[in-house]
């Protein structure tokens, strides 16, 4: 008896449907996605992270400049970065748990509380930290998202902080930008979900980070990273790292991508324009991909040079001040000796050869200041 052509046709389907479920699980077992979507309908629908893409983002936000803590609406600290715990000087181990309050002056114990249920009538507020026998530490904490059973802050020491910058970092992170990761060569846009403090700290930290994959090609950047080398992020990503950076610095950059574990090097990464930013780029494997996060140091080699023409600005002038000094010297030493000088010329002489040897101390601390003058 032949199969109707209904039925054919419906075997046919079911057999589709089973090679895409097997397609799709294949896919997972090897590593090939770093998010699925669920959800019922349309407006119930979110992506949730895999364990990989989750931990990636968790390394990142581990390396950040900036201290992260996430507490419960009561301040205790559900979870602190290796950042937070230098700040305060204490193990993460022995911070984790602990109330916020603690960590901070106790007139200011109450603000923190009001951070930590996310009622601050303001995003940003000083504080400053404890640190046990050293002197407090001024920072500002800054709200990064609320819930019901947790809020996220941001802690930026005060003299590491750029204002025009922070001001720009923390309006973009209360915006909501949304990212993505690269998976077959598709975007897979990311929504809110658990993860949501990491993506945000991930994307707005002053530092460029991107992953990329064994061979080399970019997958993710954040939006510094996007900034620092003046492309669209549509553009960057699928892009191999290594024709970001400047030809001489090639050879760095494949050490690092060879290195097992972590790494670091000074490179200049080419702006679209070809113009070079001097980085501090440090390197970390994670779970078959490269985490590469960028400092830019070009602002700082600007000072140092600034601070170098001082010094040598100022030896300049010990070498000349030193050279007036010495008649000044010799010429008192004479009129000490005359015996034609009466009390109020002694005197005089005696203020002139004090007030000189303190100028004499002046000079030679200038000299300290550039030693080869």
């Amino acid at each position: 008896m032949e199969p109707s052509t209904t039925g054919g046709s419906e075997l046919t389907t079911l057999r589709e449907q089973l090679q895409d479920a097997e397609d799709v699980c294949h896919a997972i077992r090897m590593g090939e996605v770093d998010a699925v979507v669920v959800g019922r309908d349309d407006e119930d629908k979110r992506v949730l992270l895999m364990s990989g893409a989750y931990a990636r983002y968790r390394q990142i936000v581990e390396d950040i400049i900036q201290g992260a803590v996430t507490v419960s609406p009561g301040g205790e600290i559900l979870f602190a970065n290796h950042a937070f715990a230098r700040m305060v000087g204490e193990n993460l181990a022995d911070v984790l748990r602990t109330p916020l309050q603690r960590w901070v002056l106790p007139e200011q114990a109450a603000q923190v509380a009001a951070a930590a249920k996310g009622s601050l009538s303001q995003r940003d507020i000083g504080v400053e930290l404890q640190r046990g026998a050293r002197d407090p530490l001024p920072v500002t904490l800054s709200l990064v998202s609320s819930s019901d059973d947790f809020t996220t802050l941001l802690v930026t020491p005060v003299q590491a902080q750029d204002a025009e910058d922070a001001r720009a970092t923390l309006e973009a992170i209360r915006s909501g930008s949304v990212d993505a990761f690269v998976v077959d060569g598709k975007q897979v846009r990311m929504l809110d979900s658990a993860q949501a403090p990491y993506r945000v700290l991930v994307e707005q930290m002053r530092q460029g980070a991107a992953t990329v994959d064994a061979d080399g090609t970019i997958v993710y950047a954040n939006e510094r990273l996007v900034t620092m080398l003046a492309m669209p992020a549509a553009r960057l990503l699928g892009t191999k790292l290594a024709q970001h950076v400047a030809e001489p610095d090639r050879h760095a950059l494949r050490t690092m991508l060879a290195a097992r574990a972590n790494a670091q090097a000074d490179l200049r990464l080419l702006r679209a324009n070809g113009d070079p930013t001097a980085v501090q780029a440090t390197m970390t494997s994670l779970d078959g991909h490269k985490l590469f996060l960028f400092t830019d140091v070009s602002e700082r080699k600007r000072h140092e040079a600034s601070d170098e023409r001082t010094r040598r600005f100022l030896g300049m002038l010990a070498h000349e001040f030193r050279n007036m000094l010495g008649p000044i010297s010799t010429s008192t030493e004479v009129l000490k000796r005359s015996a034609t000088l009466d009390a109020d010329g002694r005197k005089a002489v005696e203020t002139i050869e004090r007030q000189a040897a303190r100028l004499v101390g002046l000079v030679e601390d200038l000299r300290r200041v550039n030693p080869k003058e």
